[in-house]
C-alpha cells in the first residue's frame, strides 16, 4: 500500500493543480473558485470557505488520475482506502497551508508546500503574482508547469480580490450561477 499510495498522492497531486489552475483561467470556474480567493485574511478556515462546485469540480480532478492510472479501484469486495487516505491527507495539508502562520521550512519547502508557499498563492499584490503555486502539497509541481514562485524573504501585503463577492452564504452559492466573471 506505501507505493501505491505515494503514486496516488502525486497522480492525485498533478489532477489536482490543473482543477486549481483551469478554475484561474477559465471565467465559469472562476465564478466558483473567486469565493475561496475573496478572503482578505488568510487563516486555516479560508480552507473551507468554497463553493460546491469548486469543491466537487476539484475533487473530481483530484481523483481521476488515481482510478484512470489503476492507483485505486472503484470496484470489489474490499474498501479501496487509498483514494481515502489521498483525500484526507489534502484536506488536513489544505487547512495547514493556510494557517496564518509564517513558518518557512528552508530547503524542505521546495519539496513540501509550507503556508508562505500557499500565502503566495492567495496575494492581491498585483498582477505579476498571481496566478502562482496552484499545487497543494507538492512545490516540484508548479515548478514542472512554470507557475512555482516563492521568494526567500517575503511575504504577501495583501489578499482578496478585486471584485465583491457577497458576504452571506446563501448569495455566494446563487452568485457564480446568476453573475459574469469577477477578478
Amino acid at each position: 500500500i506505501g507505493i501505491r499510495l505515494l503514486a496516488a498522492m502525486f497522480a492525485g497531486e498533478v489532477g489536482s493543480y490543473w482543477a486549481h489552475r483551469w478554475s484561474h483561467e477559465i471565467p465559469m470556474l472562476w465564478r466558483f473558485h473567486a469565493i475561496h480567493h475573496s478572503a482578505e485574511e488568510i487563516d486555516w478556515l479560508v480552507n473551507s470557505r468554497a463553493h460546491p462546485v469548486d469543491i466537487v469540480f476539484t475533487r473530481f480532478c483530484d481523483m481521476l488520475p488515481m482510478y484512470a492510472l489503476g492507483l485505486a479501484q472503484p470496484l470489489g469486495n474490499n474498501v479501496d482506502l487509498i483514494p481515502v487516505l489521498v483525500a484526507v491527507a489534502g484536506t488536513a495539508w489544505g487547512f495547514f497551508i493556510h494557517a496564518n502562520v509564517s513558518w518557512r521550512f528552508g530547503w524542505l519547502e521546495w519539496i513540501v508546500s509550507s503556508p508562505a508557499f500557499h500565502h503566495w498563492h492567495h496575494t492581491n499584490d498585483g498582477p505579476e503574482l498571481i496566478n502562482k503555486n496552484y499545487a497543494s502539497m507538492l512545490p516540484v509541481v508548479d515548478k514542472c508547469f512554470g507557475t512555482l514562485y516563492l521568494p526567500k524573504h517575503q511575504w504577501p501585503e495583501k489578499y482578496g480580490i478585486d471584485s465583491s463577492i457577497s458576504t452571506k452564504i446563501s448569495e455566494q452559492l446563487l452568485q457564480p450561477l446568476t453573475s459574469g466573471r469577477s477578478t
